[in-house]
């Protein structure tokens, strides 16, 4: 045995001199753009096995270029090189179901294979569902479709549904993922009983909605037919196909075993992503939103948490993080909102009431995990922050990171407040673009609604601020996250709140450098320094020279993770 093991070693050792006698590769290029305050741009980047070796000139690493054999790679020599971009919120289990529904819109989307064009309006709507419900996909399945918005459809209920589909099962999905509303074939699909049945929390049978805690019942009884293997399958291709068009080399999935567990989604994400063909790196974070109620399995619940790292592999990384969920949705207007709360009298809703959420925030702190809240309305925003600063007065912790998600409607008061007690801000700024006009109109008014995704505050009062797409609330796209977040222009044109516009560096930075910061990755990511991983976002135009109104057009030829280069295969003309 322990020959064998001599002789393990020894090969292992003779791989690793082999790997490091590789030839080193130097990229050169019109511009590096390092994010690296030290250096900001340069000329090239040398790499080996994977990693940063050194960056600035040909001349400048002279003496690495005589010790070292190299080859001198000018592939990017029209190009710009960046760090390689990382959204640190987004869903992509989520994303592969949405991406199997048909997508009626009120907004204008991308995808690859496809683009989808705009249904606003009830009767252009209903039309559109009706006769896509007629025709799409097999009869007896459900017709899915994501995309609806009651502001821009109206108020559309089972009544509705009934008459334009009264035999086949038709469940609209919200704009977001937070409500559905089906008729009574879906009810019966689904298993519900209106006649019989207790209604669940948040779920209103005669209406058919199910909304927030109550998408929980009705989801239960969906995952087996929308996670099938053919669909899973298909939609996490397209969702690996959208995160490298994006320029993405790192996401993380913030809210892992909502469907299936933790453990088996963790080994779809290992079989989804750990290929060599596949230049993404992925970060789960657990959810712990609904601990369950009897001892014994919240014993193991938390056991599960705590163990969770032992999931991990090269590609898909687990670390010390779990996920919070404070108020409700934004797109549907579920976010708990202060005085004067929304126009119409109506109360957003709670994901977790604050009494349970501040149980939950203290066990996971005295555990030492990172905290991540998903938080939307400014009363979200104050229970949140009061739970942390309990935390910190009662058990002191360095370091912290305490990561506020979407943060979709904060004061200025919060956000210095925030910043006092040390939190992270994982920010939404399409909000801003979806909805800015219309919640000016209805719910907010304009004040309020101008100020939404408030990014320059963030940014002024030193919060390490990122950008997230939370994918499919926004495109997986950074450079369109970082085009609202400097513009400010709303989908309908108007310019809202331009004191809460940021720069162009600083935009790439939340896309980069702080992205990382909250994920505890910024000692690999984030930055073009030496020792770090060699992943780089490639582009055909350098951001600081365009205008900023041209920001999310500049196109992006691919990416460069851990040293090896994977262009963006563009589609064959039909």
């Amino acid at each position: 045995m322990r020959a064998l093991k001599f002789l393990l070693l020894a090969i292992s050792g003779l791989a690793t001199l082999a790997a490091a006698a590789e030839p080193m590769r130097v990229y050169t290029a019109r511009a590096i753009i390092t994010m690296d305050e030290s250096l900001p741009r340069a000329g090239a980047v040398a790499v080996a096995d994977g990693r940063i070796v050194a960056v600035g000139s040909l001349e400048s690493m002279g003496a690495w270029l005589k010790a070292r054999e190299h080859v001198i790679d000018d592939r990017f020599a029209d190009k710009v090189l960046l760090p390689g971009f990382i959204d640190n919120h987004l869903h992509p289990l989520m994303a592969a179901i949405l991406l199997n529904t048909r997508w009626i819109t009120p907004q204008r989307w991308s995808l690859p294979g496809r683009s989808v064009e705009p249904t606003r309006g009830r009767a252009a709507y209903l039309q559109r569902v009706a006769a896509e419900a007629a025709t799409d996909g097999v009869p007896d399945d459900p017709f899915i479709t994501w995309g609806y918005h009651e502001l821009w459809h109206s108020v559309i209920r089972r009544a509705d549904l009934d008459r334009i589909a009264p035999e086949r099962p038709v469940i609209l999905w919200q704009r977001s993922f937070h409500e559905i509303v089906v008729n009574s074939a879906a009810l019966q699909w689904l298993g519900f009983n209106p006649e019989v049945d207790t209604e669940p929390v948040d779920v209103r049978f005669d209406l058919g909605l199910f909304s927030e805690r109550g998408l929980t019942a009705a989801l239960s009884r969906m995952v087996p037919y929308l996670l099938t293997p053919d669909r899973l399958n298909a939609g996490l291709e397209a969702v690996r196909s959208i995160v490298h068009q994006g320029g993405i080399t790192t996401i993380a999935d913030m809210g892992i075993g909502l469907y299936l567990g933790l453990r088996e989604e963790a080994a779809i994400h290992r079989s989804a992503f750990e290929s060599p063909d596949v230049p993404i790196r992925i970060v789960l974070v657990p959810s712990a939103s609904r601990p369950p109620p009897r001892d014994a399995q919240r014993q193991a619940w938390l056991q599960a948490i705590d163990g969770f790292s032992g999931a991990a592999s090269p590609k898909v990384r687990v670390g010390r993080h779990v996920k919070l969920m404070a108020d409700g949705g934004f797109f549907a207007q579920y976010m708990r909102m202060n005085p004067p709360g929304y126009i119409d009298g109506h109360e957003g809703k709670w994901l977790t009431p604050p009494a349970e959420l501040e149980k939950l925030a203290k066990l996971f702190w005295d555990r030492g995990l990172q905290l991540h809240f998903h938080v939307n309305g400014d009363e979200g925003m104050d229970v949140v922050l009061d739970i942390l600063e309990e935390n910190l007065t009662e058990s002191p912790r360095p370091d912290h990171r305490t990561t506020l998600h979407h943060v979709g409607f904060a004061t200025n008061d919060q956000l210095r407040r925030a910043a006092r007690l040390g939190a992270v801000i994982s920010a939404q700024p399409y909000y801003i673009w979806a909805l800015g006009d219309l919640y000016a109109d209805h719910g907010l008014g304009y004040d309020r609604a101008s100020q939404m995704s408030r990014v320059g505050a963030m940014v002024r009062n030193g919060i390490p601020t990122s950008l997230h797409s939370d994918f499919t609330m926004a495109p997986a796209a950074p450079l369109t996250l970082a085009w609202v977040a400097v513009n400010r222009v709303t989908s309908e044109g108007s310019l809202m709140a331009p004191e809460e516009r940021i720069s162009v560096a600083e935009a790439l930075r939340a896309v980069t450098l702080d992205a990382a910061f909250a994920l505890r990755m910024e000692d690999e990511i984030g930055s073009i320094v030496a020792g770090k991983r060699a992943d780089f976002t490639v582009l055909e135009r350098d951001p600081f020279t365009v205008p900023p109104m041209q920001l999310k057009d500049i196109p992006i030829w691919g990416t460069v993770f851990e040293g090896k280069p994977y262009p963006i295969l563009k589609a064959a003309a039909p």
